[in-house]
């Protein structure tokens, strides 16, 4: 195997973002309270819910009070969720987390405090806190009671508790006696002690937890933290830059695309999608056989000259020699660092099945046209035959657009770092290589060759 490729193992019914043996977003395992999914023979991605929408803003229960030293406003709703910020902004922040996760943690004191600075304390969004205490944090149960039962004589302190449980989770959770611990800090915040002490051990207290894990479980969560802002879906502890984007999207309105449908049984998200001729039932566009035993899904920027290089160099001969015979099929998607918009217009040629011709147009004339250029996007549909009409108001809607966005991100989760970037499937032993790189084409054709003639090992003595 030549060093420039690197092994990897697949499971042809799990999503893309399973088959690659990398760490994707930060967060803490799935407690075994989750529906369990099947396990890849690779690292495990943070499981993406299906079709949730959070509910909307409940009406608070009583007015607002304020946390000291945040200047936020806080309050509990008439289902006993805590809340700070405005109950009527326009976006809710619905966070499922762990007191004793790091990554909850790491969240808590670090991009948390940004939000509420630039959102929070704006009145632009509202956070609710739920709690989704997984198996294998011991302490995790009773800290959320503590909190519950701080917050239960004054929301205030349950925000206190919140930030303190963060902030100090290495201490309060290696103590001698954790619930100890907790008790003396929540009677600081001036609790009384026999309330505190009876809500502890009151059973409902326990059951409210218990409701949040079910609702968690119910909208898809497997991990902490996970947050739903308004109908869109943050998993981990991403940074300020990405819950921003997410809000601002929110806030204008943008919905995130539909959930696809359920695949059928046995079926791949890269695999191809009959209702939809040249497409993946995840949308990417795919060229060959769809029975082929090897595809290569490659990561690409229409503005990349590596890319452009092995369009020319490399991807004729595997189109003659693999693709058409049957062997390779191919699935595309969008790693653009340079050309985003000329991503999308690609998806607006798919629309009218034409994105190969339009993809080759894009690289072979690389040097004729800028990213944005709608004029000359529409010029090169209007030389392919597209109807232009048509073509037009697909790049003002830009339909495509999360397609682009989600695939840069899980290019980004699957270690793409530049393009072009290559993996090199073998569906049949679920087995692939890493192809990094505008390669020679003899290097594809020697992880071609490895993939469907597979040495045979030598039988031990």
């Amino acid at each position: 195997m030549s060093k420039t490729q690197s092994r990897l193992r697949v499971s042809s019914v799990l999503c893309l973002g399973l088959l690659i043996a990398l760490g994707l977003v930060a967060g803490c395992g799935g407690s075994k309270k989750a529906s369990p999914t099947a396990t890849p023979q690779v690292a495990t991605a943070t499981k993406t819910p299906q079709a949730t929408v959070p509910s909307p803003v409940p009406t608070p229960s009583a007015a607002p009070a304020t946390v000291s030293g945040a200047n936020l406003p806080v309050g509990v709703d008439a289902e006993g969720h805590f809340y700070r910020g405005d109950p009527n902004a326009p976006v809710k922040l619905l966070e499922f987390s762990d007191f004793q996760c790091p990554y909850c943690a790491r969240h808590a004191t670090q991009t948390g405090p940004l939000l509420d600075e630039a959102y929070v304390a704006t009145g632009k969004v509202v956070h609710y806190f739920r709690n989704f205490p997984l198996d294998f944090h011991p302490n995790a149960v009773p800290a959320a009671k503590a909190a519950i039962c701080a917050g239960r004589q004054d929301a205030r302190w349950f925000w206190e508790m919140h930030d303190w449980l963060f902030a100090n989770a290495e201490t309060w959770a290696k103590a001698a006696d954790p619930a100890a611990e907790l008790r003396t800090h929540v009677l600081a915040l001036g609790a009384d002690a026999t309330r505190y002490d009876t809500c502890v051990e009151d059973p409902d207290t326990a059951a409210a937890i218990q409701r949040d894990q079910e609702a968690a479980i119910s909208m898809g969560v497997s991990g902490t933290p996970a947050f739903f802002i308004n109908d869109w879906y943050v998993s981990g502890a991403q940074p300020y830059s990405e819950f921003q984007k997410v809000i601002e999207k929110a806030l204008q309105g943008i919905h995130p695309p539909p959930t696809p449908t359920p695949l059928p049984p046995g079926a791949a998200p890269y695999d191809v999608d009959p209702a939809r001729p040249g497409l993946t039932y995840d949308g990417s566009p795919t060229l060959g056989a769809a029975n082929a035993r090897l595809v290569l899904i490659a990561f690409e920027d229409f503005k990349c000259g590596y890319c452009a290089q092995f369009f020319r160099d490399v991807e004729p001969t595997l189109k003659s020699k693999y693709i058409e015979p049957g062997q390779l099929r191919v699935v595309f998607k969008f790693f653009p660092i340079y050309a985003p918009q000329a991503a999308v217009a690609s998806l607006c040629a798919a629309e009218q099945g034409r994105f190969w011709e339009f993809h080759d147009l894009l690289f072979a004339k690389q040097g004729e046209w800028q990213d944005g250029d709608r004029a000359a996007m529409a010029e090169f549909g209007k030389s392919l035959g597209l109807d232009v009409g048509r073509f037009t108001q697909c790049l003002q809607e830009a339909p495509g657009q999360a397609q682009v966005e989600a695939d840069y991100e899980l290019g980004q989760q699957l270690g793409v770092r530049g393009t072009p970037y290559f993996l090199l499937l073998d569906i049949v032993r679920q087995t692939g290589l890493r192809i990094p790189g505008a390669l020679p084409l003899g290097q594809f054709e020697q992880a071609i060759a490895e993939l469907l003639n597979p040495a045979t090992a030598t039988p031990a003595p």
